[in-house]
């Protein structure tokens, strides 16, 4: 009945099997252990037992006898093979799929989700460490998901990787002419402490010092696709004026060649065609609300996390605190190439037959 508890009997034997589950990796043997360890408490029915571990509750009484008789050794051996890798036992084929369907869909938060969706709709009941397992050998993983914006338009991001190509060619940018490609962005940081995730013991809860102080300064950086280059300009603020000078600032430093720049379509920023564009400078807009396809999205993530659980008293030691992961992109090309790591920007800019690309 599910309301008895299952009775081991043989007291010696408790202290082991604790110690033994605690040593046990994940898997088969120590549910099979923890099944034997609940029933020396004497404390827990079948029903429990069998909810905790996952299996059915028969398998406690089989067990029991299997150490009674024969002892702990040959509790945790397998006469037969277990189950193939990633089959889920005691699920229809056809459930699976649905549910490594949902799984790609990304549509369930929590493993219990998960366990709700089974029984309603498919009419499969089981305890939530059973799901849990399942959703892993579909090759299932908990993930935080990036954020997209509800106003992209679906198919964005491909259509403008497909023709980038054809985007440098833009008017007052003869053929042949020596041109580097940069991707563009520019991030806003303040004295508001950043806090990051740290590594800490088990068990122990870090504590970090936070300062709150709402004063900002802005930094445009833009990385070379071809080239490796890194160029950064600290302004306290955004507008057209700040953006002309960083657009200014950047073309100065090779103004041999035409600067095609990749960045999105702010507010702050000039558009291609505006007069107030320094006269070497080309510019391509992303798709709105497509941060993905820009590099430098990444670059902000790993400064800030350089910068993150420090207090800076003001922007000029902000500012000082930011040198040391800077100073790495602008003098190893290697560093920036690698951030950049995006093959379709290397073939759609090889395919175009408008210009020379310049390192």
């Amino acid at each position: 009945m599910a309301g008895v508890k299952p009775k081991l009997g043989m007291p010696g034997v408790a202290a082991w099997v604790e110690a033994m589950h605690a040593k046990e990796p994940h898997g088969w043997r120590k549910t099979r252990l923890l099944a034997v360890k609940l029933a020396a408490r004497d404390e827990w029915t079948s029903a429990q037992i069998a909810d905790v571990c996952g299996i059915a509750r028969g398998h406690v009484y089989v067990w029991l006898r299997i150490v009674r008789e024969r002892g702990l050794e040959a509790l945790l051996e397998r006469g037969k093979p277990g189950p193939q890798e990633g089959v889920c036992r005691g699920v229809k084929a056809k459930v699976v799929g649905a549910l490594k369907a949902k799984l790609e869909a990304s549509e369930f938060s929590t493993a219990e989700q998960a366990r709700r969706w089974l029984k309603k709709h498919h009419k499969v009941d089981r305890p939530y460490i059973s799901v849990w397992r399942w959703l892993k050998k579909c090759g299932g993983v908990p993930r935080v998901p990036r954020p997209s914006h509800s106003g992209k338009k679906p198919g964005a991001e491909q259509e403008f990787k497909e023709a980038l190509c054809e985007k440098p060619g833009a008017p007052g940018l003869e053929a042949g002419s020596r041109v580097k490609v940069w991707m563009m962005d520019e991030a806003r940081f303040g004295l508001h402490t950043e806090l990051r995730r740290v590594w800490t013991l088990r068990g122990q809860r870090p504590v970090v010092a936070r300062q709150i102080k709402y004063e900002w300064d802005y930094l445009y950086g833009a990385l070379s696709v071809i080239g490796g280059e890194a160029h950064f300009s600290h302004v306290p603020g955004v507008s057209l004026d700040w953006d002309q000078g960083c657009l200014r600032d950047l073309a100065a430093g090779d103004a041999q060649v035409v600067h095609v720049i990749i960045r999105d379509r702010a507010g702050f920023h000039l558009r291609a065609g505006d007069g107030r564009l320094p006269a070497r400078v080309r510019i391509i807009g992303l798709p709105p609300y497509t941060p993905g396809l820009n590099p430098c999205e990444q670059l902000w993530d790993i400064l800030k996390g350089d910068i993150a659980k420090r207090i800076y008293t003001t922007v000029t030691k902000l500012r000082a605190g930011m040198q040391a992961t800077l100073r790495r992109f602008w003098e190893d090309p290697r560093s920036v190439l690698n951030l950049i790591g995006r093959d379709w920007l290397q073939v759609q800019l090889n395919a175009s037959l408008k210009m020379q690309v310049s390192c």
